[in-house]
């Protein structure tokens, strides 16, 4: 079940990395870097690659969804293209956070000796916020205004899959530590 999830995950972060690559001439050079750490750093970490250690991984995801969010935000034109560049620093770091999570091997810690075994505060804490992406994914999907109200169909395809499909991926790469 775990494998099923897994590619899952990456396939949707192949279609979210590809959506971002197709934006257009006013994709950004950090936002396309965000989707292609993201991309390599999961399938790292599902194939079994080794390149680089997940905590790498980890850091690498927060630095650059910081540095697109940060340098971004504030220039960006529309309160769109500002909610897309926060959603996906905010996609990068929960998925910096799932992949710590997935590769500690202590996903699940034992509450009491000889109790049972229940996943920890943190571990729920980032599936719930996992959660909480995935329906603002949706929402932002769903509801997007276009910039242009005669935006190609492309544009408006890619506009909306883009966070539909990083939300799906968080999703499921939540679910694989769930399972």
């Amino acid at each position: 079940m775990a494998e099923l999830l897994h590619a899952g995950a990456l396939a949707t972060t192949v279609l979210s990395t590809c959506c971002t690559a197709a934006a257009g001439p006013r994709a950004r050079a950090r936002e396309l870097a965000l989707a292609l750490i993201m991309l390599v750093a999961m399938a790292d970490v599902v194939v079994g690659w080794g390149l680089l250690a997940p905590v790498w991984w980890a850091a690498l995801l927060v630095i650059v969804a910081m540095a697109s969010a940060i340098s971004r935000a504030r220039r960006a034109a529309s309160s769109v293209a500002r909610s897309a560049r926060a959603m996906d620093a905010l996609g990068g770091i929960l998925m910096a956070a799932l992949l710590l999570v997935m590769s500690s091997g202590t996903v699940s810690t034992s509450a009491h000796a000889g109790h049972g075994v229940s996943p920890s505060a943190l571990v729920w804490a980032v599936v719930a916020a996992s959660v909480l992406f995935a329906a603002a994914s949706v929402h932002m999907g769903v509801t997007m205004r276009m910039p242009h109200p005669v935006a190609p169909v492309r544009v408006r395809v890619v506009r909306r899959i883009a966070p539909l499909a990083m939300g799906a991926s968080v999703l499921l790469m939540a679910a694989v530590v769930v399972v």
